[in-house]
């Protein structure tokens, strides 16, 4: 099944601070041809139902969130609840504290924190998902983060980060066939080398990465959504607009 594509809210924080604003980005990545949203960097005081709603008038699902660590640990069931309203098929974590990334034992302790997480979810009919960065890539006695934590919480999606990873120096298409049926969900960000350590986040199109290869193993191992995302655009409506122009000639057509 074909792959929905649309936008990363993160990719617009900076232009939603009110409901008229969210309806408004909306409305406009309709125009683009978006048909899905990953609700992030977005701090609206208003149901997710009364969201839902405005995404649904617009022809975009909202399947998922980034959410902070701190509710998401700390009010489970009603972050829960929330994403019901919403329609979300899962919660996401953006990234993990720092803390749990400096040792194996840290670690370890996040990935028995995430297994309760994911229990606690499951009666809902929801999952937890975890967004990579680059640091996931880091060995920890002999084996990577991101491997330990594929084995140590089996029920765990992946938001899967295609900049991040090849800012890693791994292989997105390699990573997104090892994680086969847990990438549900995928942002789709380009990728430049650089002569500084800094990363250079392009839009989609405009980097390096293969994302005809990207897109056909990601829907071929179960990815539902992806999301175009750029961290630091000056424009994001012209980033979203190309970006799904360019999904168009090679992917969704």
């Amino acid at each position: 099944m074909k792959i929905k594509c649309g936008t990363q809210l993160y990719t617009f924080r900076n232009k939603i601070k009110s409901v008229e604003d969210f309806s408004e980005v909306l409305a406009a990545c309709s125009t683009y041809g978006c048909t899905c949203a990953q609700l992030s960097g977005v701090n609206l005081k208003v149901p997710y139902s009364e969201l839902k709603k405005i995404g649904e008038d617009n022809g975009i699902v909202i399947p998922i969130t980034h959410t902070s660590f701190d509710r998401i640990v700390n009010d489970t069931e009603r972050v829960a609840e929330e994403h019901l309203e919403l329609g979300a098929h899962s919660v996401g974590l953006g990234m993990m504290p720092q803390k749990y990334i400096k040792n194996l034992s840290a670690l370890n302790e996040f990935i028995e924190i995430s297994n309760k997480v994911s229990q606690t979810l499951k009666p809902y009919g929801l999952t937890f998902a975890y967004h990579n960065h680059n640091m996931e890539f880091k060995k920890m006695d002999g084996k990577l983060a991101i491997e330990r934590l594929m084995e140590g919480n089996p029920d765990l999606q992946f938001i899967f980060d295609t900049f991040w990873c090849r800012y890693a120096k791994q292989d997105p298409v390699a990573w997104i066939e090892k994680l086969n049926g847990r990438v549900r969900d995928i942002h789709l960000k380009d990728w430049k080398p650089s002569i500084i350590k800094f990363p250079r986040f392009q839009d989609v199109g405009k980097g390096k990465l293969d994302f005809e290869a990207i897109l056909s193993v990601a829907e071929k191992s179960g990815t539902e959504f992806a999301y175009i995302e750029h961290d630091l655009t000056s424009d994001p409506h012209k980033t979203t607009r190309e970006s799904m122009e360019h999904l168009r000639k090679i992917y969704i057509k």
